[in-house]
This record gives C-alpha cells, structure tokens and sequence, in this order.
C-alpha cells in the first residue's frame, strides 16, 4: 500500500522521529525488528544529475539508500515531476533467496523549516525481483519550488533541500508476510491509483487577485509558470458533499456559504467557469462530475463561490457571473478584482457604479470596458447594449480602465507604455520568463543568477535586456541553451536576422534556463572567443 500526503495539519517535524513516524507510518501490526532515519543534504537542484543517490546507511542488517530522479524516473515522459525511492544497496551481493520486509517513509523537506515537507509512506517485499520501492510520481516540481498555501517558504529553497527516508524493518517468522508483491505490480498499483484519483484545482477570489494573464489562472501554459493554486488528490467516487466538506473545511468557510463553479474549456481555447455543481445532488461522485460537466479537461477546476447575500436562492434567477479585472495604466499591472453578478437584461453601463464603488472610487469615475474574448481577441464593449445583446454569459472576463484625456494617453505612450488593455493583452501573450545563469562559474555578485521577463518573438531584446542587468556590452555575450532534465549545457545560441526566442525556448515545469558567458571580445560568427 502507498500514501502521499500534500496538505496543512498539525505540524511536526521531519526531524522528531518518534512524532513523525507515529504520525506517517501506521502500525501495520508486526514487530519492529529496526528502525533507522536518513537525510541526505542536497544542494545545487538544477545541476543535479538525471539519476542520482545518495550515500549508504544500515538497518535490520542490511544496507539502503535513497534513489532520486529530480527532473522524473526516464519512464515517464513528463519531466516535470520527482521520482524517489528506497533502493537496497546490496542486492546483487545477496543470495538469490534473499528478502526483507520493511515500511518506509519519503520525506523532501526545507533545509530551514522541517515542518514544511511533502511525504509518502508505503510497505513492500523487498527482494532480488524488487530490490527498490517508492514513487515515481512523488511530486510536481513547481510544488517544490513554489511557496504552497499556508506555507512561509518553498520546500525547495537556495536549491537545496532534504531527502529523508524512515525505515521500519519488520520481522517476518513466518517468511511469506505481503508474498503476493511482484515487482511489475508497482507500475500496475501506479496506473490503477492514476484511474481511481484524480487532481482537483481550486481558484478563489484570493488567487484571481495575484493573477496577472488571461482568463481567472494559469492552467494550461506551457511558456509560463502554473498558477500556485490550493489543490487535492481525491478519489473519483468522493460525493460532491464529500468533496465540498474538504473544500470549505480547508478554507474555514461555512458549507452553506460556499458554490463551488465548474471550469471548462471552451472552443476558443479559454478555461471558464461554466456552472456551479448542483447543490440538490450530494450523491453525485466526482467522476461523474468530470464526465457531465468537464468533460473536456484532463483535471477538475473549481472556483470557490463565496456567498455574501441569502443562500436561498443562489445564483440569482436571470443573473451571470462575470469576473472584473483592472488595468492600472500607470502601474502597468492588469490583476483581478473580483466576481459579480449582474442581470443578462441589464446594460453594459450599469456596471460602472458597481465597479467604482467596489474600487471605492469617487462615484461617476469614467471608465472604458472591455471583453476578454480569448487570446488575441480584446473588444472594446458598447456601453448602451444589454449582457444579452453582448453575447456575455457565466464565466466571461470584463476589464476596465480609467478614462483618460487624449493628451495623457500619448504622454504614457512617449514613454513606451502601453496605454490601453488591448495592447497590454498582446505583451501578455507573447511573454516569457528566462531563467538565466553563468556557464563555468559559482554564481556570485559578477556572475549572479537572475530572471527576466521577456517578449518570445525577441532574440534581440534579450540580449540587450540581459546586457543591461548585467551592466555588459550584450554583444560581448554569448549564450548556451540547457538540457531539460538535468540542466545541463546543450546547444551554443547562434545570432541569427530572424531568430526569435520562443525558437530556442522547451518547456520544463514552467522554467527555461539560459546560459551566458561574459566575453572580452565582441562575438562574431566562427571567431574563438574567451570568456571571462
């Protein structure tokens, strides 16, 4: 059997054995013949190699270590995942026949906080067939790297962290305890939990005010990072009520105050919140809510509909949920505000005052609004046209600005600013964030490590931009992309007329990473040039 546990309760430390074990490995009922705990100190994750273990440690009289696949085990296709295990160090050295009984828990935790940790505990036979045990889908990366809800700090942190394993070895008289594991039985379990679980995202009003991009989060884009949103590993056949209760006990909400919408993917390639699951059909099972209502998606994503008003009737009869953003011109920032209801009957403009006074805004602020139509496609509204006539419905996105003078709209743009939401769309859509670090050196003060964000079609801008950072003439730079499992040196960049970046960019769990080189001769094609 195998658990992993992501999630907030009472904390305990990765380094308070008897807490921790009593709390992560059940009492499976036999004796405890040894029991031992090992750390391993890892630093430096993203030169870490694609496989990868750590020293050997004893207990119940033989030898362990830990099995690590930072960027995945080469099985899956994905590498944005952690694959770990507790591997038998000697196998090949023991007799044929050799086996040993032993429960084990997993634990990547935060070098300076041990209570902020994921953990996966399980039992097995070990033996020459199954010499090894773990996860092969331990976590995503960008859960480790990312600050998770209620959480001060990333578990991966400085890149570096904690690897510890609790091992119980337990006496086995009669020689035939948990006989029926077979090795090809663990990819079996694997593929069987993946169609009896299934990932359950959750947006709130919360994370729809950090959002800055299209529609309410960041799902699906592979040149962006995911947004960092509550989430929980169910069952399929978890009721809707079952479901519900883990929600709003998660959020300290009262069940009876809480919608939670169903998000779908739509023909034009927007992720919107379509209609709430039904709140007089407790018995509905998960799965048959991912059949009926988001079909579509691979996963569930909920938005969590707080109720301010009465809950008899919710949503109101002839109202549609829209979700406002804001565009601040002078802060060039365009962020959720919030979700409102309003009559499919009623015009455009009535929702002026609604939005003044939820921005506590002097009341009669003129405004412009617009439709968040889908990628590429933002439609300045008719303000005397009904939602109806509009074509608005449940779960569409509307953005406002402030309306300014002619003469102030040009001063923004003298200043390369972009002065209304259309073009700041655009910017949004053809963004990337690069992670770039130095080729041959520690990173220090000279040769820091750094982030930008970037425009995809610009190989140019991204050489001026990083020569800025680094107060460097950018064409005494030069550039190396990296492999995506392990970080490692792949290709030298090339300067090319029309060479744009989202041609040299791969997807790894939201992070493309650039390497460069300070040089003190400008680059020129086929010359050898000497970095510093």
């Amino acid at each position: 059997m195998d658990s992993i546990t992501e999630g907030i309760d009472a904390v305990v430390s990765v380094y308070d054995h008897e807490d921790f074990a009593a709390k992560h490995l059940p009492n499976l009922g036999h004796d405890v013949k040894d029991f031992q705990v090992y750390t391993w100190r890892l630093t430096n994750w993203d030169e870490l190699d694609k496989k990868t273990t750590s020293p050997e440690f004893d207990c119940g009289g033989h030898k362990w270590r830990i099995l690590l696949f930072p960027f995945g085990n080469p099985s899956l296709s994905s590498s944005n995942v952690v694959s770990v295990y507790l591997d038998h160090a000697e196998h090949k050295e023991s007799p044929k026949d050799w086996h040993t009984c032993a429960q084990l828990a997993l634990v990547i935790s935060n070098i300076h906080d041990p209570t902020i940790y994921t953990v996966a505990h399980a039992h097995h036979r070990f033996s020459a067939e199954a010499s090894d045990w773990g996860f092969t889908r331990f976590s995503e990366l960008r859960k480790l790297f990312n600050i998770q809800t209620g959480h001060s700090r990333p578990i991966i942190e400085e890149k570096s962290v904690d690897v510890t394993v609790y091992v119980r070895v337990l006496e086995d008289p009669t020689g035939v305890l948990w006989f029926e594991e077979r090795p090809h039985l663990q990819a079996k379990r694997e593929r069987a939990e993946e169609s009896l679980f299934l990932t359950a995202r959750v947006i709130t009003d919360d994370t729809f005010a950090s959002h800055e991009g299209f529609d309410l989060a960041t799902l699906d884009e592979k040149n962006w990072p995911q947004s960092d949103l509550p989430t929980f590993r169910v069952s399929k056949q978890l009721t809707y009520s079952g479901l519900k209760s883990q929600v709003v006990t998660y959020f300290v909400l009262p069940v009876d105050k809480v919608r939670l919408w169903v998000l779908v993917n739509r023909q034009n390639k927007t992720v919107r919140p379509d209609a709430p699951i039904p709140e007089d059909c407790p018995s509905l099972t998960v799965e048959m809510i991912c059949n009926n209502m988001a079909a579509t998606r691979k996963d569930l994503c909920l938005y969590l509909d707080v109720i301010t008003g009465p809950c008899n009737l919710y949503p109101p009869p002839g109202h549609i949920i829209l979700f406002l953003k804001h565009f601040d011109m002078s802060k060039q920032t365009l962020l959720g505000v919030g979700k409102v209801y309003v009559s499919r009957d009623s015009k455009v403009e009535e929702l002026h005052p609604i939005i003044n006074g939820h921005m506590r805004w002097t009341p009669g602020v003129p405004l412009s609004l617009y439709e968040e139509v889908k990628p590429g496609m933002i439609e300045l509204m008719k303000p005397k046209l009904t939602f109806a006539q509009s074509e608005i419905q449940d779960g569409d996105v509307i953005c406002f600005q402030v309306e300014l003078e002619s003469q102030e709209l040009h001063d923004f743009e003298l200043q390369g600013l972009y002065s209304n939401p259309i073009h700041f769309y655009g910017f949004l859509q053809n963004r990337v964030m690069i992670f770039f670090r130095p080729k041959h050196k520690k990173p220090n003060s000279n040769h820091p490590e750094f982030k930008l964000v970037l425009s995809k079609h610009k190989y140019d801008t991204m050489c001026q931009r990083v020569g800025e950072y680094l107060q460097h003439d950018p064409m005494k730079l030069r550039f190396t992309t990296t492999h995506m499992a392990s970080g490692a040196p792949k290709a030298m960049l090339q300067q090319s007329l029309n060479q744009s970046i989202e041609d040299i960019m791969r997807s790894s769990y939201g992070r493309t990473v650039i390497l460069y080189e300070k040089l003190d001769h400008r680059r020129h094609h086929g010359a050898r040039l000497t970095p510093r």
